[in-house]
């Protein structure tokens, strides 16, 4: 068993702002603990999930940018 799912929170896909050429959509992921994150970045189930080396041309302007935030206030 993989320790670190008990630790995972919460997934939401959101869509933002349509412009011209493209829409914009953010991944929000809610982790136990920065170190769960981790973890999970580290494991086989992340491998197995991200193993699609690419995606159809043109679903991505550019390659994903990792932003983490810690709450301050919930």
């Amino acid at each position: 068993m993989f320790i670190a799912m008990n630790r995972f929170r919460s997934f939401a896909l959101l869509k933002g702002r349509r412009f011209d050429d493209y829409v914009l959509y953010a991944s929000h992921t809610i982790w136990e603990s920065k170190d769960a994150f981790e973890t999970w970045t580290e494991s086989e189930a992340f491998r197995k999930a991200h193993a699609q080396r690419s995606a159809p041309q043109g679903t991505y302007l550019t390659g994903p940018q990792l932003e983490l935030f810690e709450a301050v206030l919930t």
